[in-house]
């Protein structure tokens, strides 16, 4: 059921105009050991890495035909054959002729892990090897969903991030919409029309790469829920890697996947860069500033994260009021209340754009108590170099 939903979506990206090929003719018959779409069965699936993952060739818009080939004992898969052509899309207009793909099982049946509420993910990580190939149209994505309904994960329904890692003559569908950097990386973002509750984001890395390591979900997760295109409440239900092909595709293969997940909103200290410091909400006089002091495990110095950029502690969370300090007021989602990790560690402010600084410079254990934090243009130096909890 999985992957016959995920097929009715229409892939909205867009191939480049190329000179109109030859389309070949259809497949044959399965060789042994393949796993190919026919007619009569569209999208055969069958489990890998002992059931942990599940693969399908996935020729949902496309009459040619796709086979590939995968292991029972490990998390891979090639593509085979592929008759899939521009002359054979079924709809041309509703984007690839074919997915093939290696994705976590549906939920609920004790394999896989999700689904996990979108405010609630502790971590979300991938890693990804592939083969790629210089012929054909085709891209290597990422295609990760969120359901409204914990218990179900309706392709025609929920919302769909998708992450490029390789665009072959084609590009992503929608708006030109800025830029993300993770992990040391960018993402150029684009930012489909919302026709429905079904919504696309797609990010498409700005270096073309066959790889990724312990990618970060979690990160386009957020960045999608801030843009309004993956709702706060939802819940992350399945994660797919594979390639979108409108032609050829042939030798295109998984070499290596995994995917890890885990639960529970990330919480604890939030260290400053200056050596034994940590941010803490015990400044004398004011039980709604914000400062530093040396680190001591207290809960004062305990602090939750939430996914929608949210920092807190004791029901309050973290403000730029823009008063030049942050406070500890009562939760309202504002975007003054909504901060952004940047690659170097500041802990920049949505609404005021400023970032946390520290005032402390010198040695811990002097017994001054907590100093009062500031906010100020952000800038690239110990002082306002943050480590938040994972």
């Amino acid at each position: 059921m999985l992957c016959l939903c995920a097929v009715l979506i229409p892939r909205k990206s867009a191939p480049a105009p190329a000179p109109a090929a030859e389309t070949p003719p259809p497949l044959a018959s399965a060789e042994p050991g393949e796993l190919c779409s026919t007619a009569q069965n569209r999208y055969p699936s069958q489990p890998v890495d002992s059931g942990r993952y599940i693969i399908n060739p996935n020729e949902w818009n496309a009459g040619g035909g796709l086979c590939i080939r995968g292991s029972a004992d490990s998390a891979v898969f090639t593509v085979t054959r592929s008759a899939v052509a521009r002359g054979n899309l079924t709809d041309p207009d509703r984007g690839p002729g074919a997915y093939p793909h290696i994705s976590t099982p549906l939920g609920g049946d004790g394999v896989s892990p999700l689904p996990v509420a979108v405010d609630n993910l502790r971590y979300a990580t991938s890693s990804w090897r592939t083969t790629q190939v210089d012929g054909g149209i085709w891209n290597a994505s990422y295609d990760l969903w969120y359901s409204t309904v914990q218990g179900s994960c309706s392709f025609t329904e929920s919302a769909e991030v998708m992450i490029w890692l390789r665009g072959n003559g084609t590009s992503p569908f929608g708006k030109r919409s800025g830029e993300l950097r993770t992990g040391g990386h960018s993402y150029r973002v684009y930012e489909a029309p919302k026709k429905s509750s079904h919504t696309l984001i797609t990010y498409e890395s700005v270096s073309a790469t066959n790889v990724v390591t312990d990618l970060d979900l979690r990160a386009f997760t957020h960045d999608a829920v801030q843009r309004g295109y993956v709702p706060a409440g939802s819940y992350l239900c399945a994660v797919q890697a594979g390639f979108e092909i409108w032609e050829g595709g042939t030798g295109l293969s998984t070499d290596a996947f995994s995917f890890d997940v885990a639960a529970g909103r990330p919480g604890g200290a939030i260290t400053s860069a200056v050596p034994g410091y940590c941010l803490d909400s015990r400044v004398a006089g004011d039980p709604a500033l914000v400062g530093v002091a040396t680190c001591d495990g207290s809960p004062a110095q305990t602090w939750s994260t939430g996914e929608d950029g949210s920092i807190g502690q004791t029901g309050r969370c973290l403000e730029d009021p823009a008063i030049g300090f942050p406070v500890l007021t009562g939760c309202t989602h504002r975007p003054d209340q909504r901060w952004h990790a940047t690659d170097t560690g500041q802990l920049r402010n949505e609404g005021t754009g400023k970032c946390v600084e520290n005032p402390a410079t010198g040695p811990t254990g002097t017994g001054t108590g907590s100093q009062q934090v500031r906010m100020r243009l952000c800038a690239t130096r110990a002082a306002q170099e943050w480590h938040a909890p994972v």
